[in-house]
């Protein structure tokens, strides 16, 4: 019995045998159950099936929105029965079918909702909502609508017809019209009284699950409840205590990575541009449905994926959970309704997307259901897709982003006009405020040092081409020139770059500098205070009596010799080494295992990121005059960190003069330096790290020394040193020994270390093996001068220790500290050993010396994890890089247009004619890069793409053939052989 009904459930669906398969079923609780599992197989095996509740269910209270999400799923809970049964009664006209009549007078109206299928057959389903008339006139909906640039809230009581009582058209008329709909609208006060009439397009978003969450008697008790939100929403506003603009980047990044995956259900079918007209070709009025299906691809083919809604955005805006008591819920929505308008208008990324309307439910003078055949007819119903915010194309985002820009300058421009007479320096304030304006400036700042200007484009395009859009909409709009010189002025004329007063009567221009004036002063304060600071810990710490208390609380190892080994460019340098009896500190001594404790210093800025709030009895703020720390402490997080591989300069993290300040002052006598050093005391039998700790310490002035020279040093022997090295040698030796032992065994225990050192060892051969003109001469890493010399080995070992051991202690400690992204523990990441040049470094110093050396009060886990996405993203915009496109199907890299690969491609050419010609199918021996897919060519050093294949090992060593080669044009096609 049980399998003929169910049979007659699946094979007469739409006749009486349905119907009376479903009842018997529902007379037995062990059918029905049995009929609701195989339903739900099937559902899940055929997308174009539709689940049909049961006519018990069909009683069940009416809503009067039904959001898809609950139709086609089985009915579980009061609001899915609610649903279900509003489903039911309201949607489908089948299941209130009696005899063949009735499903013959109603068929017209049954295919309109074929347009409801198709939708929901293509992903779009999930926004269809449903109003209706009778409903509407009890509970009216809360809606947002759009009117004169602005939101506003408005409540839908009803569906009026469109401009007049009768509706003549038929199905195939093309001049259909919505109908429109009746609203209340909210005033400037919070108070719903407005009466108009409104079209379907001036709709953004229907609150469909209004009555769903909130529990409300009356459409007075509704009005008053609106009015209170409505009131407390622009208090929260006013406050300016919300994160948005980093809510909202996130949302669009979000949205934008989601338009791209793959749909979610494998059934699901993917609509495409082409397929429109013929689908739109076979239901009735083809031009409004093919109209609706053309609006609804561009927000996205998979479940309209990139459409976001206030109830959507609010969950971004606000990182706590709300549950939705009282009124905070309807406040939070309201919030996020008036970002998202303000943030079409100003931050580009959201586009307003209004509700699209899918078809009408109508009825004639008789109550008899009809569709639009020359009766007076009145609107019973009406179906939608719900709008929101749509996220726009990157493309138009940078425009927009560029627009914005400019008007920035203009209004920079404008303040400098009206700035009194007796301000001489002209300062005015960075304008510089959301994270799309930080962009473009990052990225006029690299243009302006010169950064995708240091080589010609040989495929004869415009250098204008590649910069970045928002940069090139900004500097247009500025009317200025796509070059250098256009983005220093532009720079300068919105306050983020300084210009010093031009003398006139030599025609001559001022200095500029790549800072603001407010920051340029407070770093001269800085270096004041540090100066006065340094000389006053000078006379304390080398005179023989002297407190703790006097030196700061600091350990005072002042007597002990130090090195600091470095690139010879360098100008500040931050981080020295020095080893110390272990039996000097009190600390038990293992004789078999060492005697001595490695020492490394780190250079000591943690007060510039403590501020008098996390401020404890240890700190000791700076008040002098001048000196605003908050200024110099704002000024890093912008920049992030330094930059050293541009071709007219570097752009340092702070001014020159204030990193001078607070860097090691090196080879001068009785200077002390403040500092954070970490003692490890090492196994020298097998490299185990026993014991390690953390102390703030003045150390001596140390001997500042290049790669090469401690290279040398280490080489020689003890009877070819002078005696004034002599300590030097000793402190590189017992250093050496040590933190190569840890290292070996660091890279035996522990994953991370050894696919860096991969990582490295890969970089230093294809370093060699490139040989770019000028490298050799340089030991800084950059401009492809990667080696690793006996020096380079020893401080980097040495960083590495200082990471490891902090993170070590941070943990035992049970507390957290900011890092940045790619720098965790899995990738043997570096923690705190740069806060000269990295803004996260200096944070997460700050958060060492607070929990392992009770200076300051710790930041908590999600302060740390605030200063890690503000490090981040800072390092994200820095690089004025745009992602790889092919130039004519041949320039993809940088070093693919360098003079040095078109030298590397005639040697290449050179070698290819003498062993027979490129026609001969050549061999040559290559190296992966670990860049995707890229290799060198070994012994001439050109690079090129390794067709064919996928990404590859660094390292890995390779034969290829060599199908095409033009050293002019820069090309180099191969393939693995």
């Amino acid at each position: 019995m049980v399998a003929n009904n169910i049979m007659i459930l699946f094979n007469g669906w739409a006749s009486n045998d349905f119907h009376q398969g479903i009842r018997r079923l529902c007379t037995n609780p062990l059918h029905f159950k049995l009929w609701f599992i195989v339903s739900i197989v099937f559902l899940l095996t055929n997308s174009s099936f539709a689940l049909i509740v049961p006519l018990s269910l069909t009683e069940i209270h009416q809503s009067n929105v039904m959001p898809y999400r609950w139709r086609n799923h089985a009915c579980g809970g009061a609001a899915r029965s609610s649903y279900c049964g509003s489903y039911q009664s309201k949607l489908y006209s089948t299941a209130r079918m009696n005899d063949d009549s009735e499903l013959s007078s109603s068929k017209r109206f049954y295919n309109r909702n074929e347009v409801e299928q198709i939708l929901i057959k293509y992903g779009f389903g999930s926004r269809i909502i449903r109003l209706s008339n009778d409903s509407l006139s009890n509970r009216p909906i809360p809606s947002e609508i759009y009117e004169n640039g602005e939101w506003k809230l408005c409540l839908i009581v009803g569906l009026k017809n469109p401009s007049s009582s009768s509706m003549v058209a038929s199905n195939n008329d093309e001049s259909y019209r919505p109908p429109l709909l009746d609203v209340l609208v909210m005033n400037d006060d919070g108070v719903v009284q407005d009466k108009k009439v409104v079209d379907i397009g001036q709709v953004t978003t229907v609150w469909y699950d209004f009555y769903e969450t909130y529990s409300i008697s009356s459409t007075k008790s509704l009005k008053d409840t609106l009015q209170s939100a409505y009131t407390s929403s622009r208090k929260s506003l006013q406050r300016s205590i919300l994160p948005i603009e980093t809510a909202m980047q996130n949302l669009y990044n979000n949205r934008i990575a989601n338009s791209s995956r793959a749909p979610s259900h494998q059934n699901r079918h993917t609509l495409t541009k082409k397929q429109i007209p013929k689908i739109a070709s076979q239901l009735s009025n083809p031009p409004h449905v093919e109209d609706l299906l053309r609006n609804l691809i561009k927000v996205g083919e998979d479940r309209i994926s990139r459409m976001v809604d206030s109830s959507f955005a609010s969950d971004y805006l606000y990182k706590e959970f709300c549950s939705n008591v009282g009124d905070e819920g309807i406040i939070r929505r309201m919030v996020a309704a008036k970002v998202l308008t303000d943030d079409a208008v100003s931050g580009g990324r959201f586009k307003r997307r209004p509700c699209q309307f899918v078809l009408a439910r109508c009825t004639d003078g008789n109550g008899n259901h009809t569709i639009h055949d020359g009766l007076s007819v009145q609107i019973e119903q009406v179906t939608l897709v719900n709008g929101g915010w749509v996220a726009v194309d990157p493309s138009v985002k940078a425009g927009t982003e560029g627009r914005k820009f400019a008007s920035l300058a203009a209004d920079s421009v404008l303040s400098r006009s009206n700035q009194s007479t007796n301000d001489t320096n002209g300062c005015i304030p960075p304008r510089v405020f959301t994270a799309a304006d930080e962009r473009v400036a990052h990225r006029l700042e690299c243009l302006a040092m010169g950064d995708v200007w240091k080589e010609e484009s040989f495929m004869g395009g415009s250098d204008e081409k590649r910069l970045e859009l928002d940069v090139r909409e900004a500097l247009s709009r500025m009317n200025l020139p796509l070059t250098p010189e256009g983005a220093t002025e532009a720079l300068i004329k919105i306050g983020r770059w300084s210009e010093s007063q031009r003398d006139t009567s030599q025609r001559k221009k001022g200095t500029v500098e790549p800072w603001p004036f407010e920051v340029l002063d407070a770093a001269r304060a800085l270096a004041r205070h540090e100066n006065d600071r340094r000389d006053k810990l000078a006379k304390k710490c080398f005179s023989t009596k002297n407190k703790l208390e006097d030196l700061e609380g600091r350990t005072n190892i002042s007597t002990l010799p130090c090195v600091c080994i470095d690139s010879k460019r360098a100008t500040f340098r931050d981080d020295s080494i020095g080893i110390r009896l272990r039996s000097s500190t009190g600390r038990k001594v293992h004789k078999a295992a060492s005697k001595w404790e490695i020492l490394i210093h780190i250079a000591d800025v943690s007060d510039l990121y403590l501020n008098e709030e996390k401020a404890n009895a240890n700190v000791n703020i700076p008040r002098e005059d001048g000196l605003n720390i908050q200024v110099l402490r704002e000024a890093a997080a912008r920049r992030g960190q330094s930059r050293y591989d541009l071709p007219m300069g570097p752009l340092h993290l702070l001014p020159p003069v204030a990193l001078e300040a607070l860097s090691l002052s090196t080879n001068q006598n009785k200077v002390p330096n403040r500092c954070v050093t970490l003692w490890a005391y090492i196994d020298e039998r097998n490299g185990n790290l026993l014991d390690a700790g953390l102390e703030r310490s003045l150390i001596s002035s140390p001997l500042a020394m290049s790669f090469a020279d401690a290279t040398t040093l280490l080489y020689s022997g003890v009877d070819e040193v002078s005696n004034s090295v002599t300590n030097i040698k000793s402190i590189l030796t017992v250093a050496e020994r040590n933190l190569s032992l840890w290292s070996m065994r660091h890279r035996q225990v522990n994953k991370a270390a050894q696919q860096r050192e991969n990582r490295l060892a890969t970089r230093e051969i294809i370093a060699s093996q490139v040989n770019v003109p000028g490298a050799a001469e340089r030991d800084d890493g950059t401009g492809g001068s990667f080696k690793r010399s006996r020096a380079h080995r020893l401080v980097d070992s040495s960083l590495d220790l200082y990471a490891f051991a902090l993170g070590t202690l941070m943990k035992r400690a049970n507390q957290p500290i900011p890092r940045a992204a790619g720098s965790g523990a899995d990738r043997g990441g570096r923690l705190g050993t740069a806060p000269l040049r990295r803004y996260i470094d200096g944070l997460a110093q700050r958060q060492a010396v607070s929990v392992l050396c009770d200076y300051g009060i710790p930041l908590s886990l999600n302060e740390c994890r605030d200063a890690a996405n503000a490090a981040t993203q800072a390092s994200n915009v820095i690089a004025n890089l745009r992602p790889n496109k092919a130039v004519s199907g041949s320039l993809k890299f940088w070093s693919q247009r360098s003079m040095h690969q078109i030298s590397a491609l005639h040697k290449l050419n050179r070698h290819l004619m003498s062993t027979g010609g490129i026609n001969n199918q050549n061999k040559v021996n290559a190296i992966s890069t670990g860049r995707n897919n890229e290799i060198v060519i070994e012994g001439v050093g050109a690079t090129a793409r390794l067709k064919g294949v996928g990404n590859l090992v660094g390292g890995e060593k390779l034969i290829v053939e060599v199908t095409d080669i033009d050293p002019e044009k820069g090309l180099l096609n191969v393939r693995l052989a």
